[in-house]
């Protein structure tokens, strides 16, 4: 079991006197050092040293400093935190549903569940991967990744298209003219200072 201070102070606003007689025996079994409070005092048996029965983390987490802090000003300003928030227009617009509570006679029911169902492994087996040694340097070379529905396909100069289903993304349109109408990818080397296409 771990007790943090933070997390006692962190009640001050509705149990005060609670709190402090809490703090004052953190305090009593070393838990208060130069800045303040440590971060937490640790009753697991298997994490403290032999002969003891506590041991106390002696660090500082700032956002649990500041935990502190907040709560402190939040006793002294008269709830000031809670007011502030409640103050956002869209806490205001939803603050109906802090005050709504269940109601007494109320039937219970079971959800209809969807039930979770595994994902199947799918054996790769039907992956053919083909290489070849000897490459006509006329011919263009191409990279199509594809599934189901979609497909992106480029080429050596960095040419392509990608579709999904039947529908061209990059409104891919063949022309007589060899226009380059397709999706071009640019690589640029840091060690070149050139772009190449």
């Amino acid at each position: 079991m771990v007790v943090s201070s933070y997390g006692t102070i962190l009640a001050i606003t509705d149990y005060p006197k609670e709190v402090v007689n809490n703090l004052k025996l953190l305090e009593s079994q070393g838990m208060y050092g130069k800045y303040g409070f440590y971060e937490s005092i640790d009753y697991t048996p298997s994490r403290v040293p032999i002969n003891k029965k506590s041991m106390v983390v002696q660090t500082y987490m700032a956002h649990h400093q500041a935990l502190i802090l907040l709560s402190i000003n939040n006793l002294i300003n008269d709830n000031i935190l809670q007011k502030r928030f409640m103050e956002n227009p869209e806490i205001k617009a939803i603050d109906i549903l802090l005050q709504e509570k269940m109601p007494k006679d109320m039937l219970i029911t079971k959800e209809k569940k969807e039930k979770t169902r595994k994902i199947k492994y799918t054996a790769y087996d039907s992956y053919v991967e083909t290489t070849y040694s000897k490459l006509d340097p006329y011919l263009r070379k191409y990279n199509i990744i594809a599934n189901e529905d979609y497909t992106i396909c480029t080429n050596d100069k960095g040419e392509g298209f990608s579709k999904y289903k039947n529908i061209l993304i990059n409104k891919y349109k063949e022309t007589k003219d060899d226009a380059n109408r397709y999706i071009f990818l640019y690589t640029r080397f840091k060690r070149k200072q050139n772009m190449e296409c």
